[in-house]
């Protein structure tokens, strides 16, 4: 047999009508505000697990928030351009709990970007080390997507079509 749900009814002075008073109120956050606590979320991140590389590179002004996206399951971002065709992407993975930062640069092939996720300031000082070999571009990996699929880059780092 199946049952259906019914819908909580709450009392007016029960927690739950106060619940759902409060999140009528609160509502969801706008687009600016999403913007905002993006680019506040990638400067504390910064500050904290990257104190003597980004932090020090990096200011507020470098940080564009992105609002989410609901249909396409993405989160607020914040993205700085590093030049070079460099870009930092910093998110949350669905709770604030696990912050994700990412190295978005070059492919040497020429024809599009590769992306690293950054596991603290070793890990982004070795990327850097090995990057400089290559003239600031990822080594192309045949294995994976075509690049050309993904976005073209010109030499002089214009990424337009």
């Amino acid at each position: 047999m199946t049952e259906t749900l019914t819908p909580p009814t709450a009392s007016a002075d029960s927690p739950l009508a106060h619940l759902f008073d409060i999140a009528r109120e609160i509502g969801t956050p706008t687009d600016d505000e999403q913007r905002e606590d993006a680019e506040t979320a990638a400067l504390d991140y910064i500050w904290n697990v990257y104190p003597d590389t980004l932090s020090k590179a990096l200011d507020e002004d470098d940080w564009s928030g992105r609002p989410a996206h609901a249909g396409a399951v993405l989160e607020s971002s914040a993205v700085a351009h590093l030049d070079g065709g460099w870009w930092l992407h910093h998110t949350t993975a669905g709770d604030d709990a696990h912050a994700v930062l990412t190295l978005i640069a070059p492919c040497t092939c020429g024809d599009g970007y590769v992306d690293q996720v950054l596991d603290g300031e070793a890990d982004l000082l070795q990327i850097l080390t090995d990057l400089r070999a290559t003239g600031g571009r990822f080594p192309h990996d045949t294995h994976r997507p075509d690049c050309r699929s993904i976005r073209r880059v010109r030499a002089w780092g214009d990424d337009s079509q």
